[in-house]
């Protein structure tokens, strides 16, 4: 009766150090694993402020486009009114051309400050944001069978 129980005590030490071998390589991997998620999300913080930076340069610029244009349309309705009170013949025509003038100008300032604004989340995060998410799916399907 003596020689089972010593028979199967070394069985038992070899499976328990296979177990905290197996252990162990899975606390590293789970190790590493955060360690990849924490260098994930860092890259990620990186990109986005890389990216409002951009999008904040452009904004200032488009802002200064639009602040031209109002300050054209301001123009325009003070030459549309000096125009209005100077309908006399001769002072008309060149109040008339300041004011197709400033009209062209408010017009040209407004649609190249408008197409420079960009308003939204930053396009490439976001991107890059699904793409991880479906990597991380990915890795999760294939470790969970």
């Amino acid at each position: 009766m003596e020689s089972a129980p010593r028979a199967s005590a070394p069985e038992s030490t070899g499976t328990t150090s296979a177990n905290q071998n197996g252990r162990r390589g899975l606390i590293d991997l789970a190790r590493v694993a955060v360690e990849d998620t924490i260098r994930l999300v860092q890259q990620e913080i990186q990109l986005a402020k890389i990216e409002i930076r951009e999008m904040l340069r452009s904004n200032i610029k488009a802002a200064i486009f639009l602040g031209a244009a109002a300050f054209c349309g301001l123009l325009f309705v003070v030459m549309l009114l000096v125009t209005i009170a100077l309908l006399i013949p001769a002072h008309a025509l060149a109040a008339g051309i300041e004011t197709v003038i400033f009209l062209v100008l408010l017009v040209i300032l407004g649609l190249l400050g408008r197409s420079m604004l960009i308003i939204g989340p930053p396009p490439k995060t976001m991107t890059t944001l699904k793409e991880d998410a479906e990597w991380a799916r990915q890795v999760l399907k294939r470790n969970g069978k």
